[in-house]
């Protein structure tokens, strides 16, 4: 693999899906030939202290302060753009500074982007300097498309699941015991408290749901700015809603251990200028062996087999997500089979080591297959951070 600058606004310690996507990546290429340039974030010097490649922090974003001299200093001959919104734009200066070969990969909010008449107009304009522009699923390509045309290569890229940190067989009892979740049924959520990931809906929804299950319970883990809403929305549910915030990486598979379904009801939202990437924690789920219910927004319809490893819903509203809710947790049976079938579809479908065997290959301008990418040995890091918001 050449030598590769890693330009990322989206890097550990600061959580999120993007960040996921990047830290798994990143840590399954060869150290040696990696440098990775990031905002710097409360924490950061003691993550880095604990990697076997170069991180360069930039406080903002201005990421590409310097770029001429890191591409010298380093023998870059190649740059990863982890997300092309915004820092796409930060491409036509990446080539200036004499790099040959440039991998932009695109997420969610591209799509807002694309709609936008002056960022649309923008990313056209900074595709040529890409060599290749990845996207996350066959849902989130059309309006790529629309925009590149042929002045990029586009090759999917999807983010992928730890499927022996995420399995079935883990004690969530302690997860229980902690938020006081007694003996009922559980659902989870997992995701950043944002619009578009649709908790307010969901929990309009759990009025239904803990009125013909009054032992249910239900637990969303993340933050962001719509917690306080949700905060007023979850006052009116008797005490059956946890806000679990952010909770630790070693945590997390303890909270989908502790679950009977998960939901994940994205839906897209400021006209369509936000929408679902994919939905890590949606793989997450299927990988601990969790029955799905998920929202129809974007690329989130390939984050499961819909009636198989669980249910695909319109969570624009409360009346379907409720619905799906309450059959699969009446249903035990059914569930069940679902979250066997996910957890069989997860470790057959989604390898984070497949994934980087791809970016290296396109950083290398080689043959786009699936092989085993060398994985540096990083102590501390399994996990080390927290992955979950974006």
């Amino acid at each position: 693999m050449p030598r590769t600058l890693v330009l990322s606004g989206h890097f550990p310690p600061e959580p999120g899906g993007v960040q996921t996507f990047t830290w798994e990546l990143v840590r399954r290429l060869p150290a040696d030939r990696v440098v990775v340039v990031a905002p710097a974030r409360a924490g950061a010097a003691g993550f880095d202290a604990g990697v076997d490649f170069p991180v360069v922090r930039r406080r903002g974003y201005l990421l590409v302060r310097g770029v001429r001299r890191l591409v010298a200093k380093y023998g870059v001959d190649a740059v990863w753009i982890t997300a092309v919104a915004p820092f796409g734009l930060y491409a036509p200066l990446v080539r200036a500074a004499g790099v040959g070969r440039i991998v932009g990969s695109t997420h969610g909010q591209e799509l807002g982007w694309f709609r936008a008449p002056p960022t649309r107009a923008a990313l056209r304009n900074a595709a040529r300097s890409f060599d290749v522009l990845t996207y996350l699923s066959k849902g989130t390509l059309p309006g790529l498309r629309e925009v590149v045309g042929d002045r990029a290569r586009l090759v999917q890229m999807a983010g992928a699941v730890d499927t022996g940190r995420f399995r079935p067989g883990l004690d969530g009892e302690r997860v229980r015991r902690r938020h006081g979740l007694g003996d009922g049924p559980v659902v989870l959520s997992v995701g950043r408290l944002v619009r578009r990931k649709g908790h307010d809906v969901l929990l309009q929804s759990w009025r239904d749901v803990v009125r013909r299950r009054p032992d249910a319970r239900l637990v969303i883990v993340g933050d962001g700015p719509m917690r306080n809403r949700l905060v007023e929305l979850a006052r009116g549910a008797g005490g059956t809603v946890t806000l679990a915030g952010t909770v630790s990486p070693a945590d997390l598979p303890y909270y989908y251990a502790a679950a009977d379904v998960f939901t994940l009801p994205c839906r897209d939202d400021r006209h369509g200028l936000q929408t679902e990437g994919l939905g890590l924690s949606v793989l997450e789920a299927s990988a601990a062996g969790v029955p799905v219910v998920v929202g129809r927004s974007g690329g989130s319809p390939e984050a499961l087999v819909d009636g198989r490893t669980g249910v695909l819903v319109d969570a624009s509203g409360p009346d379907e997500l409720a619905l799906a809710l309450h059959r699969l947790l009446a249903e035990p049976g059914r569930a069940a089979a679902m979250g066997a079938a996910g957890r069989e579809w997860a470790c057959g479908r989604w390898s984070w080591d497949a994934a980087a065997a791809r970016l290296a290959a396109l950083l290398d301008d080689g043959p786009v297959r699936d092989r085993p990418t060398p994985r540096p040995r990083i102590p501390w890091m399994e996990p080390v951070w927290q992955s979950r918001s974006g």
